[in-house]
């Protein structure tokens, strides 16, 4: 899913750039699925931002999280 994005070209060392560390964003996509559907509903946001993504093998950082339960 993440080949389909318009921003695709600069995860894979778009001119000369190093390529990003996609399978460890992928992680972190799936990993915050997950969290959401063991908390079974009780959140009504969750923002991540920014996620720094950084070369092949060095993993992603999450710079700021927002989690807002329901009320």
């Amino acid at each position: 899913m993440l080949g389909e994005l318009k921003a695709a070209p600069l995860l894979n060392g778009f001119r000369g750039a190093v390529k990003a560390d996609v399978p460890a964003l992928s992680r972190l996509i799936s990993q915050i699925s997950q969290a959401c559907r063991a908390g079974q509903g009780r959140d009504s946001e969750i923002e991540l931002n920014p996620v720094l993504v950084a070369s092949e093998g060095k993993g992603v950082t999450i710079v700021d999280a927002l989690v807002v339960p329901k009320p």
